[in-house]
C-alpha cells in the first residue's frame, strides 16, 4: 500500500475517533419537560346572602304647582277699568275681592231695562190673578213688593196650579224671567273676584286695555299649599298608597326639608314615558310654585328579599352564586330597583352572590374568592 493512502485512511479514523469522544464527553441532549397546563382562575367580590324584610324607598324629582291655581280668562269684551295698579303680578287679595273689572256700561243699560220689562210684565197680570185665581194672587203680590231693578231678581214663586202655570206662560212671565236672569248672568263675568285668598303670580292686561272674549289675563293662586307631580316606574309605584308620608328636599339645601303626603295616585301608565305619575301634598311659608323639589317616599317592605346593586344581575332576572369554586346561575325575582340597587328574592341564607360580574363570566367559570388581607 502506498504511503499516501495510509495517511488519508489514518487521518479519516483520527476524525471518527474524535467525534465519539466528543459525543461521550457531552452526551445525549436533555428532553424538554412538557409545561404543566394551570387552570385559569379568576378572583371575585362577592357577599354573602342575608334575607332580610326590606323597606322601598322611592326618590323622584318634580315641580311645584299650587293646590289651588286659577287661570284667569276674559268671557266677554270691554276696556278693562282702572284698579290704581292693583291687578299686578304679586299682589294678594282677599276672597270675594274684586281682581279685575271690565266696563260694561251698555251692559248694564241692558240689564236696568230688562228688568224694568219684567217688573211691568209681573204688574199686568195682577188684575187677572186677583180675578181669576184669588187663592194665589198674594204670593205674586208679595213677590212684586220685594222687587227691586237694583238687586238681582229672586225665583219666580213654585207654582203647582196648571191653569195658572199655562196662563203665567201665556203673559210671557217665563220668557222674561229667564231673559233677565241671563243678562244677570252675563253681567257677572265683566267683574272677576277673588275665590279664596290668593296672589296674583302673572298679569297680561293693564288697565286700559281692550280685553275680548278668550284672552288669557292672569295666574291667581293660593300660596302656602302646593303639589308635586312627580313619577316612578310601575312597579314601584305598585308599592305606593295615598296617605304615606313623603321627605321633601331642595338640592343644596339639604338641612332644608318639608314633609309632605301622596295625595293622588294616576292609575294609568304614560305611553312615552312607561311612568307612573302621582302627586304630592305639600305645606309650607317658605314654598315657590315652580321649585323643584325631590321627594324620598318609604314604600311596602319587601319580606324575605336581599338588596344588591343592579350591575351584579343578569338579563334582569339572574345572579351568579359561587358554588364549590365555580359560578352557577341562580334565576331570581326582581321586586324593585332603582338606578343603583335593586332589592331580589329567590336566594337562601348564606349563599354566596357575585356583587361584581367579570366581563367573561359565564357558568361553570372557575373562580377564587377575594379575601381582603
Amino acid at each position: 500500500m502506498k504511503k499516501r493512502q495510509i495517511i488519508i485512511i489514518g487521518a479519516s479514523l483520527l476524525i471518527l475517533s474524535i467525534g465519539l469522544v466528543g459525543m461521550n464527553i457531552l452526551g445525549t441532549p436533555a428532553e424538554k419537560k412538557a409545561k404543566s397546563k394551570r387552570a385559569n382562575v379568576t378572583t371575585v367580590f362577592t357577599t354573602a346572602v342575608k334575607n332580610d324584610s326590606i323597606p322601598v324607598m322611592v326618590t323622584s324629582t318634580g315641580m311645584l304647582e299650587a293646590a289651588k291655581r286659577l287661570d284667569l280668562y276674559s268671557e266677554v269684551q270691554g276696556l278693562m277699568i282702572a284698579d290704581n295698579g292693583r291687578f299686578k303680578a304679586g299682589n294678594t287679595f282677599k276672597s270675594g275681592e274684586l281682581l279685575i273689572g271690565i266696563r260694561s256700561n251698555d251692559q248694564q243699560a241692558q240689564l236696568y231695562a230688562q228688568r224694568s220689562v219684567f217688573e211691568s210684565t209681573i204688574t199686568s197680570i195682577m188684575p187677572d190673578l186677583k180675578s181669576d185665581f184669588p187663592n194665589h194672587s198674594q204670593v205674586w203680590e208679595g213677590y212684586l213688593n220685594d222687587y227691586s231693578s237694583d238687586e238681582s231678581v229672586k225665583e219666580l214663586p213654585e207654582v203647582t196650579n196648571d191653569k195658572l202655570k199655562s196662563f203665567l206662560v201665556g203673559r210671557g212671565i217665563y220668557s222674561s224671567y229667564h231673559s233677565l236672569k241671563n243678562l244677570e248672568i252675563i253681567n257677572k263675568k265683566y267683574f272677576i273676584t277673588a275665590p279664596y285668598d290668593g296672589v296674583l303670580t302673572t298679569t297680561n292686561v293693564d288697565a286700559g286695555t281692550v280685553i275680548r272674549p278668550g284672552q288669557a289675563l292672569g295666574v291667581f293662586i293660593q300660596p302656602n299649599v302646593y303639589e308635586l307631580e312627580t313619577s316612578t316606574d310601575a312597579l314601584t309605584a305598585s308599592q305606593l298608597a295615598v296617605g304615606q308620608l313623603v321627605e321633601l328636599s331642595m338640592k343644596g339645601m339639604s338641612d332644608k326639608k318639608w314633609v309632605g303626603t301622596i295625595n293622588r295616585i294616576v292609575k294609568a301608565i304614560d305611553r312615552n314615558s312607561q311612568m307612573n305619575t302621582f302627586f304630592v301634598k305639600v305645606e309650607g311659608n317658605d314654598l315657590k310654585e315652580g321649585m323643584f323639589l325631590q321627594a324620598k317616599v318609604q314604600a311596602k317592605r319587601i319580606p324575605n328579599s336581599f338588596q344588591l346593586s343592579r350591575s351584579a344581575l343578569v338579563d334582569k332576572n339572574k345572579v351568579y352564586v359561587v358554588k364549590e369554586g365555580k359560578l352557577v346561575l341562580r334565576n331570581i325575582e326582581n321586586q324593585f330597583y332603582n338606578q343603583d340597587q335593586a332589592v331580589i328574592t329567590g336566594l337562601n341564607n348564606g349563599e354566596v352572590v357575585l356583587t361584581k360580574v367579570p366581563p367573561t363570566a359565564f357558568e361553570g367559570m372557575k373562580v377564587t374568592i377575594y379575601q381582603e388581607q
